[in-house]
């Protein structure tokens, strides 16, 4: 019998908590937070510092380190790895927009978002399949459940996914800020006093690889992307039914007939809206059981970085896995009662995770569960 597994051998990351998947995951295990009030604007933010380029080569810089991080870390052999089958969906959901001249809006031919999948490709000479994955902030998951059906559907033997985000222009800001959805004092997912999101930039990258060529090169395996669902909710712009149903049903695929997973690392954008839906899906798809979750956001601690979250908090879901231990939600104090789950509040914990289920959500309706399991 075929076995079309598909693993996870390679992890980078760039955050505004620093450079590389190890940094990230103690900072954010340690309770570390990027987040600060940045001179002369009326918000938090979350930025990626030391890092010395221009802007329009921002997005592109962002997503190839976290791209040669990953690859590195899977340990691939190019000499004896046959290109054409390694496919690439590092994406963005936004172009790189710069201030140019006069303090005018430019959008370089190098910052499109389309292009970006092309531009990693060509860095790293893969020759199969290249597409940009655009779904708002389920952007990340979105490039990593369309690689892992590459790989299953044959089209690949292993496909660098994942998504970068490079948001601080005027443009971008003004709209959150217009919305309503950032934070002005702090970020504070599921908390009663939560106000928003603090935008933030970086990216994360994965290789996937089907299991038996990944075993047969001796590969290590971080884990299984063992199931996964996508949904649009097609309820508004900039907002879900706030019942969750559909996000709820999107989850219930996703499982599968697995058990209850360990570990959940939620969207959690402490927004109004968003944290009290998602607590009602999780609570829709579990039931009674829901109190025994063990669930979290990293938000606080990494900003939201857009479309590149889901990516690295997939990265998250995978270090907790190999570490046993639950990653914090920074600055829950006063849990709000609409989201009266175990959210893991101020402090990382230990407890042995076997799967991890990472939930993804984006303007415009768009939904993202992966599940992965280890090996």
């Amino acid at each position: 019998m075929k076995d079309n597994r598909v693993v996870i051998t390679g992890i980078g990351a760039v955050t505004p908590l620093g450079f590389g998947r190890e940094l990230n995951w103690k900072s954010v295990v340690e309770g570390m937070s990027a987040i600060k009030r940045q001179p002369r604007e009326n918000m938090l933010s979350a930025r990626v510092q030391n890092l010395d380029v221009p802007g329009e080569t921002r997005l592109l810089s962002l997503a190839f380190l976290a791209a040669a991080e990953a690859l590195e870390d899977a340990g691939m052999d190019f000499h004896s790895f046959d290109t054409t089958r390694f496919g690439c969906t590092v994406s963005a959901s936004k172009p790189n927009i710069v201030t140019g001249r006069n303090g005018v809006l430019v959008l370089p031919e190098i910052g499109a978002q389309s292009v970006l999948p092309e531009q990693i490709a060509r860095v790293f000479k893969l020759r199969g399949p290249v597409r940009n994955i655009a779904a708002a902030c389920a952007t990340g998951a979105d490039s990593v459940i369309i690689g892992a059906e590459w790989i299953r559907r044959g089209l690949c033997d292993a496909v660098l996914c994942g998504a970068a985000e490079a948001p601080f222009n005027d443009l971008y800001c003004a709209g959150f800020l217009r919305m309503g959805v950032l934070a002005k004092n702090a970020v504070k997912p599921f908390d009663r006093n939560r106000e928003g999101f603090a935008l933030g930039e970086g990216a994360g990258v994965l290789v996937l690889e089907k299991y038996d060529a990944a075993f047969l090169r001796g590969a290590k395996m971080y884990g299984t992307v063992e199931s996964y669902a996508m949904a649009n909710d097609a309820y508004s712009p900039v907002s879900f039914e706030p019942q969750g149903r559909v996000i709820a049903d999107a989850i219930s695929r996703a499982l599968g007939k697995s058990d209850m997973p360990d570990y959940i690392n939620a969207h959690g954008t402490a927004t109004r809206a968003n944290d009290a839906v998602e607590t009602a899906a999780l609570k829709r798809v579990f039931g009674a059981g829901a109190a025994s979750l063990a669930v979290s956001s990293t938000k606080a601690a990494t900003g939201h970085m857009l479309g590149a979250s889901g990516a690295v908090e997939l990265g998250f879901c995978l270090l907790a896995m190999r570490d046993n231990i639950l990653p914090p939600t920074l600055n829950l104090t006063d849990a709000d009662p609409c989201c009266s789950l175990d959210y893991i509040a101020g402090a990382a914990r230990r407890k042995q995770v076997k799967s991890a289920l990472s939930l993804s959500f984006g303007f415009g309706g768009h939904i993202a569960a992966v599940l992965l399991t280890d090996n």
